[in-house]
């Protein structure tokens, strides 16, 4: 997802929050009465922007957060990264099922065209092109097989069960991403708490009342 699809992104987040705001109004004016109707009113059409601008906000720094301690990819832009065992990390570029493993302290490509792959203690195994691969990432040894058969009988204590580089990356990210989703839904919520509390508030009114004085 490169500059151009995060602004029109950013659009359609914004179109569909001024178009909730203006729902939101609809729908609450006619319960309203005169008391602070025009406060309440306000704060209606201002919270759907505010909720999804804080939310989305929020996310973006979580996940670069996330990007920075788990050495993984930001969840936007055209490059997708994981970590795998030693240093060693998966890297796509453009499309997440062609992908490469790289070394992390000398960002040498060890193995290139990965489509499929599984992380069994240190070694890393997958297909790579029509080849199928054995990194031992802890002595540093890769051996290529021509079935994946002969890969089995290398590893038969294991049963091979091989994911796409798709499956694999969100499967890294599945569980940080749930839990900054968590905080910042659990942010977004005391943030509107607050501006409804404050909003709603006579010394807040009459802060803004001297202001303009």
């Amino acid at each position: 997802m490169g500059l151009f699809f995060l602004v029109i992104w950013f659009l359609i987040f914004a179109a569909i929050a001024v178009i909730l705001g203006i729902v939101s109004v609809i729908v609450v004016y006619p319960f309203l009465g005169k008391y602070r109707r025009k406060r309440i009113l306000l704060l209606t059409f201002l919270t759907p922007p505010v909720g999804i601008a804080s939310y989305v906000g929020c996310s973006i720094i979580a996940m670069i957060i996330f990007s920075e301690l788990l050495n993984i990819d930001l969840g936007f832009g055209d490059t997708w990264k994981a970590p795998l065992p030693n240093n060693y990390q998966l890297v796509s570029i453009d499309m997440p099922e062609n992908g490469s493993i790289y070394k992390d302290t000398d960002y040498s490509t060890e193995v290139d065209q990965v489509q499929q792959l599984e992380v069994i203690g240190d070694s890393v195994i997958g297909l790579s092109g029509n080849k199928y691969f054995l990194l031992d990432t802890k002595v540093n040894k890769i051996t290529y097989y021509s079935s994946i058969r002969e890969l089995q009988k290398k590893i038969a204590d294991t049963k091979i069960a091989l994911i796409s580089n798709d499956d694999y990356y969100w499967a890294v990210k599945e569980k940080p991403y749930v839990i900054g989703g968590v905080i910042c839904l659990f942010f977004t919520l005391s943030l509107l708490f607050f501006m409804w509390k404050k909003g709603l508030s006579f010394q807040w009114n009459h802060k803004i009342a001297e202001f303009f004085s």
